[in-house]
């Protein structure tokens, strides 16, 4: 009797002890991540921000989940995050870099001076953390890799767009610019067309050439190009996931299954040109006269030609055995991802501003009728050179709707900038669609003005107020392969014909996917340059 009333004793203070060890150990951990959440908040609000109570463990992530209640008839969640950051980072204009914190510290730049900071030098920051996501596509090459594997890849990579080369590649992006003239001849006919799509299967095809040595009858169906789009969709949507940056969750839903298998579909091509062109090298297709087995007629094979990417990198891996098949796949996959997607994009933007300007295309017409006159001749690089006015067009269509509108970086050091410093470890954000919205550099910046780009007007302009490229060490490889391409195409269209958009640009919306893309159609009515367009109230004169 005695005995279990000690036990009980026993038992409820060994209980009590319990609980009260258990309070301790947990009033121990609130207060160490207390102390955590308290020094990251003091942390965001050391940069200008929306400043943050304590109990905001989501940040201002909850401006974005505030906006995406509200439900916007045909506007995707994504346009409206857009939308609604833009806003936010305009609040903190005169100071040109905000903070805000989305259970990681962003800090977003859009002055030249602090732009110049973060990306003119690459030993203080690498490439941020959501980049990894890209790397079961892409690997880690040019694209993702950073210090000393990005050199060495950037040096082997760039005598492939040497100038030199490039001019080699005109004629083939004339044979796309000739045959988009005629894929636009039916167009002629039509009420309007979606100018994105025609000029995404355009790009392709020259990529496809030029870099690969392979035309686009690789890709017949358009596999590619659309699985293409939704890997470029899938990582974006993974970004905005918070549960889907573990990979093990990711990999597990539906979005990582679907994901994994285009990987693989765009993979097992891109393997297929590379083994291809392997056993080309290897000399397993002979040079000389061979027979052709169905026909049992002689035919002269395809030789290899000039040196495109495709040779250079097979060459690494045949000859000197620095790159394995993996590394010269991921290489390809990036050039093909960034070379095509990039420039389409842009050319689209800038055909469908053309449309919206009428008395901009007089001028380019004007322009092209000086340089060629009724002569259908191909274009030189002579001709290209002499395209100024339709190079501002390019330049300003660039910096309304910039291809990559956000660079991200992870800062490894400290950077001072005035009376703020940019911790180490934060993710820092260029925003390109802002920084060429500074009014202090452009002024009036939503006003649509080639005349900003010409040789007077850009003299003694900051070198970072405009980074259609990126800038510095880690700017564009393919930059000047994109504005031959883009005069290239969009001289050839407009030489024969005029354009009409019919979407005036506060019905056409901007969808950040990787690229900014148009999250609805790019309305355009072509028609030969003899017929007429009766110019409605979507045109205006600024």
């Amino acid at each position: 009797m005695i005995w279990n009333s000690l036990l009980k004793i026993s038992s409820l203070e060994y209980s009590t002890g319990y609980f009260v060890l258990c309070i301790l150990v947990a009033f121990l951990l609130f207060g160490y991540f207390f102390n955590i959440w308290f020094h990251l908040l003091n942390t965001v609000h050391s940069l200008p921000c929306l400043k943050l109570k304590f109990y905001h463990a989501l940040g201002h992530a909850t401006l974005l989940f505030s906006h995406r209640l509200k439900k916007t008839q045909n506007v995707s969640p994504h346009v409206r995050d857009f939308e609604v950051m833009c806003g936010y980072h305009h609040l903190f204009l005169r100071e040109g870099l905000s903070s805000a914190w989305f259970l990681f510290h962003e800090v977003t730049v859009f002055k030249a001076d602090v732009v110049e900071l973060i990306l003119s030098d690459n030993r203080e920051s690498k490439k941020a953390w959501f980049y990894k996501m890209m790397e079961p596509w892409l690997g880690s090459g040019l694209l993702t890799s950073c210090d000393e594997k990005w050199r060495s890849r950037r040096k082997l990579l760039t005598p492939a767009l040497h100038f030199s080369v490039l001019k080699e590649y005109l004629p083939i992006m004339n044979k796309q610019g000739r045959i988009l003239r005629d894929v636009l001849c039916t167009a002629t006919q039509e009420e309007f067309i979606n100018i994105y799509s025609v000029m995404t299967k355009s790009s392709f095809n020259i990529i496809c050439e030029c870099l690969l040595d392979k035309e686009s009858q690789i890709d017949p169906q358009n596999l590619y190009l659309s699985k293409i789009h939704e890997l470029t969709s899938s990582i974006f949507e993974r970004v905005h996931r918070v549960l889907h940056w573990n990979d093990l969750i990711f990999y597990l839903s539906s979005a990582g299954r679907a994901f994994s298998e285009n990987v693989q579909i765009a993979q097992d091509l891109t393997n297929k040109i590379i083994a291809q062109k392997i056993k080309e090298k290897q000399g397993y297709q002979k040079n000389d006269v061979t027979e052709d087995e169905n026909s049992h007629e002689k035919r002269i094979p395809t030789q290899l030609k000039k040196s495109a990417l495709v040779d250079l990198l097979v060459e690494e891996h045949l000859k000197r055995n620095s790159l394995s098949k993996s590394d010269v796949r991921q290489e390809v996959d990036a050039f093909v991802f960034a070379g095509h997607d990039t420039t389409s994009v842009a050319m689209s933007w800038c055909l469908w501003m053309i449309g919206l300007h009428p008395w901009v295309q007089d001028r380019i017409h004007e322009e092209l009728d000086a340089l060629f006159e009724e002569d259908d001749r191909e274009v030189t690089v002579e001709d290209l050179n002499k395209m100024k006015y339709l190079e501002c067009v390019i330049k300003e269509t660039a910096r309304l709707y910039p291809s990559v509108p956000i660079i991200a970086r992870e800062i490894r050091n400290d950077i001072h900038y005035g009376k703020y410093t940019i911790p180490k470890g934060c993710t820092c954000t260029v925003y390109a669609y802002m920084l060429h919205r500074d009014p202090n550099i452009f002024p009036n910046p939503e006003r649509f003005d080639p005349e900003r780009f010409t040789l007077e007007n850009s003299t003694g302009r900051h070198s970072f107020a405009y980074v259609p490229f990126s800038a510095g060490s880690r700017n564009c490889i393919g930059q000047r392969f994109a504005m031959m391409e883009v005069k290239t195409l969009v001289s050839s269209i407009l030489r024969r014909y005029k354009l009409r958009s019919l979407d005036p640009r506060d019905k056409v919306l901007a969808l950040t996917e990787l690229i900014l893309r148009p999250a609805n159609e790019l309305r355009i009515q072509v028609r030969k340059r003899d017929q007429s367009f009766d110019f409605h109230s979507v045109y205006y004169r600024p």
